[in-house]
């Protein structure tokens, strides 16, 4: 079968489209890969409530006090539970960062919320915390702005009284 100078014409345009397609397939793949992942990205970034290169010297909860001393930590009241350990949890506490839609779907949840204070060594002022405790997770403001999504045990990070951590 013969082809007419129309008929090349189109082989010629197809062909030529399809040699653009394929040239450009990777990137448009590429640029519609990353724009999904950035969208997914903020509301899964882990982010620590603490900076990594500040260490606790006391820690001021809504009923109890710790505070390191030369001997060790001490609590006021007394606790029955290792307060090293119990630092150690709020010290390396990570949590999920919480996006400002999400904020907003979760404001009228935040009835009661819990105060934290943290001192440093060597900074002469505390960080503030605010933790609102949901059905299923705790919210903390870091005191910088952002917020985080945490997942554990109430007694795990507010421990009454009576609790054997």
């Amino acid at each position: 079968m013969r082809l007419t100078r129309r008929g090349w014409n189109n082989v010629i345009i197809i062909g030529v489209l399809a040699f653009i397609a394929v040239i450009q397939l990777p990137e448009l793949l590429r640029a519609r890969l990353a724009t999904t992942t950035t969208s997914v990205a903020p509301s899964s970034t882990v982010i620590p409530l603490f900076a990594p290169d500040r260490v606790i010297q006391q820690l001021l909860l809504p009923k109890m006090t710790f505070q390191h001393s030369l001997t060790g930590w001490n609590s006021q009241p007394s606790v029955a539970f290792d307060i090293a350990t119990f630092i150690a949890r709020w010290q390396t506490l990570k949590g999920t960062k919480v996006t400002e839609q999400q904020l907003l779907g979760l404001k009228k949840q935040l009835l009661v919320p819990n105060t934290v204070e943290a001192w440093f060594v060597g900074h002469s002022q505390p960080q503030r915390i605010t933790a609102y405790q949901l059905s299923h997770f705790w919210l903390f403001n870091n005191g910088a702005g952002e917020w985080l999504a945490v997942t554990v045990a109430s007694d795990f990070l507010f421990p009454s009284l009576v609790a054997k951590l």
